[in-house]
């Protein structure tokens, strides 16, 4: 007969790694806790002695080889488990939210000893590794979730459009002289209540084409706007996929052509993203810049106190989505950490106008000097945009109109960028269809649609309108 040890950081590891060797009807010989975990003596006995029978010689048992057994007993499989149900969405949801809660709960010390106090009835649980304990968001990325997302998205944006529809529909109805003026304002996209202001602005009795040029003129005016920064410590936020780090590389290489490259750095702390600290450093050694990397809070705050010195300081983070409020509580440590950090959102063009609203208001909190809007080449129309940071009183300072680095990135400019909400605006003009003040039922389901945002609210659909 020969022995074998196997050791592991608790009981449990040790007994899946015996049963992984050696099957359930491995025989412990011995089993007492050492420095750092556990330890387990296993009997490897020859096929000819497991073969004998019991009555045959067997030697009595020690104490030790029975505190074994009864842990093997305890840790072994069921035979017959029995028939569970199919996990569904809902569940896998519920599991991550209930686990993200216990987790929020705990103290940083009862979290770090999870895996060695967890109960009895919790031990059969697998644990998750290390990896896996880091904070993860809201909503799950798994398939049937992700499906289900794109699905409430998709409805969520068709019920936004046929709300704005009515409420242009019920404006043209109490005002029948801007109705021309509300049709162009739907081509545009803009946000209804904002242009029911405008509206009261621009003089019921003048010409079409004169009433659209006091529009412009009332857009540009509003539209919030600033110089972009060249010196300091500029920080991007915003979700994923909005344009951060190609935003970093363009604003690096403008200021390198203009300035030189002694008097810049960039830091980056997105450690999610595959590839996201490659195409940094890729761009760094074109422009023969430097680029730091910080995986944790402290690590960035201590190489941001070395590159204060730096003229100018470009800090990328990773992509938070506007759900995912533990990270972006995070993103608000980070950058109170860093002293006079000038913190921009950056807001995609191309999304729906209320999740740009809503990528504004989750990222508020961080307190962004402006704002910096990306992929305006992949928009359909820009009236949303520029409804949003007129509402939320938020400059724009630069913008980005393609992937093209150091091209594709200017200063905004709000005369520039109305007029190319006009342009884009051109292919969705409604042709004028017939009066709505003669169409008694028409006028009645406009009035009604009024109401219908309320409804949808006290629903729990939480629509902004």
């Amino acid at each position: 007969m020969q022995v074998k040890k196997y050791r592991a950081a608790d009981s449990q590891q040790a007994m899946r790694l015996v049963r992984a060797a050696h099957g359930p009807d491995a025989v412990i010989l011995d089993f007492h806790t050492i420095d750092g975990g556990v330890e387990v003596v296993v009997s490897l006995d020859d096929s000819s002695d497991s073969m004998m029978a019991p009555s045959q010689n067997m030697p009595t048992e020690t104490a030790a080889q029975q505190m074994a057994r009864q842990i093997t007993q305890q840790f072994a499989p069921a035979q017959a488990p029995a028939p569970r149900r199919e996990r569904t969405a809902l569940d896998a949801l519920f599991d991550r939210q209930r686990k993200a809660t216990a987790s929020a709960e705990l103290p940083m010390a009862e979290r770090q000893n999870l895996g060695a106090s967890t109960p009895q009835h919790h031990q059969s649980e697998t644990t998750a590794p290390l990896a896996s304990q880091s904070p993860q968001l809201a909503w799950s990325q798994k398939d049937e979730l992700l499906t289900l997302k794109q699905e409430l998205s998709s409805m969520k944006s068709m019920l936004m459009d046929q709300l704005k529809g009515h409420n242009w529909q019920q404006a043209s109805y109490k005002a029948p002289e801007q109705r021309e003026l509300n049709t162009y304002l739907a081509s545009l996209d803009l946000d209804p209540s904002l242009g029911r202001r405008l509206c009261a602005e621009i003089p019921g009795d003048e010409t079409d084409a004169l009433q659209r040029e006091i529009l412009k003129m009332l857009l540009i005016k509003q539209l919030p706007t600033m110089t972009p920064p060249s010196a300091g410590a500029v920080c991007l936020v915003g979700p994923q996929g909005a344009g951060k780090t190609t935003t970093i590389a363009k604003i690096a290489a403008q200021h390198v052509l203009t300035h030189g490259r002694d008097g810049i750095a960039i830091l980056t702390t997105d450690v999610a993203r595959v590839g996201a600290q490659e195409q940094l450093r890729a761009y760094g050694r074109i422009l023969q810049i430097p680029v730091h990397t910080a995986v944790d809070l402290e690590e960035a705050v201590k190489t941001y106190r070395i590159l204060r010195k730096k003229k100018l300081v470009l800090i990328d983070t990773a992509g938070m989505s506007f759900r995912d409020s533990r990270g972006i509580n995070e993103l608000q440590q980070l950058t109170g950490a860093m002293q006079d950090v000038q913190v921009f959102v950056t807001v995609p063009a191309d999304a729906e106008a209320y999740v740009q609203s809503e990528i504004i208001d989750a990222y508020a909190p961080l307190a962004p000097l402006g704002a910096i809007v990306t992929r305006i080449d992949e928009a359909m129309r820009l009236g949303g945009v520029i409804s949003n940071l007129i509402q939320h009183r938020l400059p724009v300072a630069w913008c980005a109109n393609g992937p093209k680095v150091p091209q594709n990135l200017s200063a905004a400019d709000g005369a520039k960028l109305v007029n190319m909400a006009v342009r884009m605006a051109r292919a969705f003009e409604l042709k004028r269809g017939p009066e709505i003040e003669h169409q008694p039922a028409l006028a009645e389901a406009a009035q009604q649609s009024a109401n219908i945002a309320p409804m949808a609210v006290r629903g729990g659909l939480s629509l902004r309108v």
